[in-house]
C-alpha cells in the first residue's frame, strides 16, 4: 500500500510540474507534436526604437518531444533608403536549427541548440553618367560620343542612366542558449545568446568573423 501511495505521489508531482494552473489559465510545457510561431522585436536594448521588428522575420518551431525541437526561420526585407543614388536595398534570409530543452521551472522553458543560416543582401545603385552639359565621354561636346555618330545632339542635357545590383552572400553556423517565459498560456517571450562563425562573400571581397553575445532582439511567440 505504501508503494502505491509513493507511486501516486510521484505521478502527481510529475503532472503538476508539467501543468501550472493560475487565474490566467493552465500553463502546459511544450510536448511532442506542438508547433510554435514567433517573431522578433526590439525592446530598446540596442538603441533602436521601442518594439521595432527586425524586418519580416518569422520562425516556426516543431517539437518532436518534450526535450527536442527543430526550427526554421525566414526573413525578407525591402526598403527604399532615401538616398539619391540608391533606389532599393533588400535582404533575404533562411535558417535551420535544432533545440535541446531542459526541464526548466514552472513557466520557464530553457534550451540550447545549434543552427545554420544563409543570407543574401543587396542594393540597387542607379547613376547618371554625364556632366551638366550631358557630356559622358569627356570630349567637351556634350554628346557623349567620340566619333560623332551617337545620334545625340551636341550640347543637349540628356544623361545616360544605368542601374547596378551590388550584393553580399553570407553563411553562418553557431550554437545558442535561450529561455522562454510563458506570460499567458501558450504565449511566451524569449531571449537568446550565442556564438558562431559567419562568412561573407561578394564580387569584391570575402571576409569571416567568429564571435558571440546576447541577441538584443527579444522573441514573442505562441503555440498552436
Amino acid at each position: 500500500m505504501k508503494k502505491l501511495l509513493l507511486l501516486y505521489a510521484l505521478a502527481s508531482f510529475t503532472f503538476a510540474s508539467a501543468q501550472i494552473t493560475t487565474n490566467a489559465g493552465t500553463f502546459n510545457k511544450p510536448s511532442q507534436g506542438d508547433t510554435a510561431f514567433e517573431m522578433q522585436f526590439m525592446p530598446n536594448l540596442d538603441g533602436a526604437a521601442m518594439f521595432t521588428d527586425r524586418g519580416a522575420t518569422v520562425t516556426m518551431r516543431k517539437f518532436e518531444s518534450e526535450t527536442k525541437a527543430t526550427r526554421w526561420a525566414a526573413s525578407l526585407d525591402i526598403i527604399d533608403p532615401g538616398f539619391e543614388n540608391i533606389s532599393m536595398a533588400y535582404s533575404v534570409g533562411l535558417g535551420y536549427g535544432v533545440e535541446n530543452h531542459f526541464n526548466g521551472a514552472e513557466r520557464l522553458s530553457t534550451f540550447w541548440g545549434y543552427q545554420v543560416g544563409l543570407n543574401y543582401d543587396g542594393i540597387r545603385v542607379s547613376d547618371d553618367r554625364g556632366d551638366d552639359n550631358g557630356d559622358v565621354d569627356g570630349d567637351g561636346d556634350g554628346d557623349g560620343d567620340e566619333d560623332g555618330d551617337s545620334g545625340l545632339e551636341d550640347g543637349n542635357d540628356e544623361f545616360i542612366d544605368f542601374e547596378d545590383d551590388r550584393s553580399v552572400f553570407g553563411v553562418g553556423v553557431g550554437v545558442f542558449l535561450g529561455a522562454d517565459y510563458y506570460i499567458i498560456p501558450k504565449v511566451y517571450i524569449g531571449v537568446e545568446m550565442g556564438y558562431g562563425l559567419r562568412v561573407l562573400s561578394s564580387d569584391d571581397f570575402t571576409s569571416w568573423g567568429l564571435g558571440g553575445g546576447v541577441n538584443g532582439m527579444m522573441r514573442v511567440g505562441f503555440r498552436l
